[in-house]
């Protein structure tokens, strides 16, 4: 499939994250983790850009308060097929239509109940 077929679902899950209310842009794990410590929400988090970005792969990091109160950094990968998108973080999933969110797979690459991530807003 072509990259012109392929672009606007890039362009929706990568517009939808970087639009996301938990979304920081450019943030080193360091300052992500001052901003979640002494918070005591577990599954509070926030989403911030990776280092690589192709034409179909771009990585992601999601930061967040574990339920003991210490702090996870959990990288992901968004990868755009013809059949959709897909994340990994050890594992996968999708592929998703561009009409599945971000907030309705979250959970899943966080590891915890659906509805118990909460976003982190400044």
């Amino acid at each position: 499939m072509s990259a012109i077929l392929r672009k606007p679902v890039f362009d929706a899950i990568g517009h939808e994250l970087r639009s996301h209310k938990a979304w920081k842009g450019r943030l080193s794990g360091l300052q992500a983790e001052k901003m979640l410590r002494g918070q005591t929400t577990p599954y509070l988090y926030i989403l911030r850009e990776g280092e690589t970005e192709t034409e179909t792969e771009t990585d992601y990091y999601v930061s967040f308060v574990l339920p003991d109160l210490s702090i996870k950094h959990q990288p992901f990968v968004i990868t755009i097929a013809p059949e959709g998108w897909y994340y990994e973080n050890g594992g996968n999933g999708g592929p998703f239509s561009d009409f599945v969110s971000i907030d309705d797979v979250l959970h899943l690459m966080i590891h915890c109940p659906q509805g118990a991530n909460i976003p982190f807003i400044v």
